[in-house]
């Protein structure tokens, strides 16, 4: 009789199989791939529904084209969104800082434009809408982490505006008034620098006002909230003579023939004044004032509002200016170099109020 050995243990109805998932649940969930640009082109339906003006869009679509061309520097793979993580943002900094090509898609600017490396502030608006961007992605569940959290962030210097003294601004103003006599186009733009002295208006508001805009018993113009940058409506007082002028250019755009645009500054076609256009003939009118500094539209509005905090107060300023937060305003408060230096040799340690006069015999003992 033959034998067999048998093992003390249980019989399996089944062969074991290894697990082949982890039993315990990732907390965080798969996410799924795709392409920065499909993303980004959802991002911008979401700011266009927000009723974003046209230039607020096209500055995200600048930053969009910037990031797509720094990853093409060094890889020529697809482009994912989960490939912008924080060191990707940091290489970018510097990239923007020291190898960009500043107008190296414009075919209109010169060669000697087209520098390296980008302004701070330009750098710094690149950054802040791509913040947004990745801040919205986590917002709808596209990626987990924002990498901006662990940026270490960018500094940069305190921008110095070199404004124009009060004897420029008056010289200006004498030379566009020099000129003013000439024709109807010379006199439009002596009155557009007056207003734009006055009233601290940008430049856009300016060109955007109508006719019906003007207050002619209050003399003041409004700032209606689809033109204003705010796009909150305020109310600007006008100086009699800024007045009196804006009144004789009404009676003067009444020599159109046809249809013109409801406009107060209107081109001698009847349209609306170009600001490239506005900024070539206040430039002419600069250099033959003898302003040596940069001249650019929006000087004019950081000259006059720097003089205005030299005698008024902060707070009418900002309502003047259009401006929400008080901090904006205090940069001019800091930019008033004359008004600290007037301060300082009145109340300074040293200053006159301060010494006590003491006479004595020059001569040394």
């Amino acid at each position: 009789m033959g034998c067999f050995l048998l093992s003390l243990n249980y019989f399996e109805d089944k062969e074991k199989v290894k697990k082949r998932q982890p039993h315990k649940r990732k907390a965080e969930k798969a996410i799924k791939r795709e392409t920065l640009k499909s993303v980004y082109e959802r991002f911008l339906e979401f700011k266009v529904k927000q009723n974003l003006r046209a230039g607020t869009l096209n500055k995200f679509i600048v930053t969009y084209k910037s990031i797509e061309k720094y990853h093409g520097t060094f890889s020529i793979a697809p482009f994912y969104l989960a490939d912008i993580t924080t060191e990707f943002i940091s290489d970018y900094v510097y990239w923007l800082k020291h190898d960009c090509v500043k107008y190296e898609d414009n075919p209109h600017m010169p060669d000697k434009a087209k520098t390296h490396g980008l302004s701070d502030a330009t750098i710094e608006t690149r950054l802040k809408n791509l913040k947004t961007f990745m801040s919205w992605c986590v917002k709808e569940g596209l990626i987990i982490k924002n990498p901006f959290d662990r940026f270490e962030g960018f500094k940069k210097d305190e921008q110095t505006i070199d404004i124009l003294t009060r004897e420029e601004l008056n010289c200006l103003l004498k030379t566009a008034k020099d000129h003013s006599k000439k024709s109807f186009k010379h006199f439009r733009d002596y009155v557009l620098l007056h207003l734009l002295v006055d009233c601290m208006l940008r430049i856009t508001e300016a060109l955007l006002l109508a006719p019906s805009d003007i207050d002619h018993v209050n003399k003041t113009i409004i700032i209606r909230p689809n033109n204003a940058k705010s796009r909150k409506a305020r109310i600007v007082p006008l100086s009699n003579k800024t007045y009196r002028l804006l009144v004789q250019l009404l009676e003067e755009n009444e020599a159109f023939e046809g249809e013109v645009d409801d406009l107060i500054f209107l081109s001698l076609s009847g349209r609306m004044l170009s600001k490239n256009n506005c900024l070539r003939d206040l430039r002419k009118l600069a250099v033959e004032a003898g302003i040596k500094k940069r001249f650019y539209l929006h000087l004019i509005r950081h000259s006059a509002a720097t003089h205005y905090l030299e005698s008024g107060d902060i707070e009418s300023l900002r309502k003047i200016l259009g401006h929400s937060d008080l901090r904006t305003v205090l940069i001019y408060a800091h930019m008033a170099d004359n008004t600290v230096v007037e301060k300082h040799s009145e109340h300074g340690f040293f200053s006159n109020n301060h010494i006590t006069s003491r006479k004595r015999d020059n001569k040394r003992k």
